[in-house]
């Protein structure tokens, strides 16, 4: 499956260059590509376009049962990277979050979507939010978002500018939607909390281990 997954995206890549009128990168472009995004990840993104969970067309994909106004998702972007098309990474990871966790949705008959606001996967249960799931690419950008989001601990306030503060935006979401539970996932990394909402504070982020059983 992990040669299935080079395959695609030698397609996507192609795609890509076709797109944007750029000539394809050489080999050094694809070995560095691909040492970026290890094998389990390939599997299962793989698994997830044979499945039908993630739809490809060209350099685009959407997931399975999303909204009709959202996307479609680049996998690249059409800047400089090694000599070719930037890789859009977080997407990466993101479709096979979405893929792993659409079994966990099936299973227990919960509502999982793709971009939901400010956070990059959600589950319902009818209206009501269970588990909010924030994506990242590398482990090392986890402790410092995590960090930021628990400085709004105390208080939030909902109508403070949050242009290109995530962190508030997650804080904010937290607020508004009161998950229970709050993931922040990478390669290699993933932190789980159960979301408190004690009196006189706005919300707590408390380590613990959502049960999926």
């Amino acid at each position: 499956m992990a040669d299935d997954f080079n395959d695609y995206f030698r397609l996507w890549l192609g795609s890509a260059c076709s797109e944007w009128n750029l000539p394809k990168p050489n080999g050094d472009y694809y070995n560095s590509a691909f040492d970026r995004i290890p094998v389990g990840l390939r599997k299962i993104l793989t698994r997830g376009i044979s499945d039908g969970l993630i739809l490809t067309e060209g350099l685009r994909f959407r997931p399975k049962d999303i909204a009709p106004h959202k996307g479609p998702y680049q996998w690249f972007s059409n800047r400089d990277w090694h000599g070719g098309p930037h890789p859009n990474w977080e997407y990466f990871v993101h479709a096979a979050e979405y893929v792993r966790l659409h079994r966990v949705a099936s299973s227990f008959g919960l509502t999982l979507l793709f971009e939901d606001n400010a956070m990059d996967l959600a589950f319902y249960d009818g209206d009501v939010l269970l588990v909010c799931v924030e994506v990242k690419f590398e482990a090392s950008q986890l402790p410092e978002l995590i960090r930021k989001i628990k400085s709004y601990e105390l208080s939030v306030d909902l109508e403070s500018p949050d242009r290109g503060n995530d962190p508030l935006r997650k804080a904010k979401y937290i607020v508004r939607g009161r998950p229970k539970y709050f993931t922040a996932v990478a390669i290699g990394a993933r932190l789980e909390y159960h979301v408190d909402y004690p009196d006189g504070q706005a919300f707590r982020l408390i380590e613990d281990v959502i049960p999926w059983a």
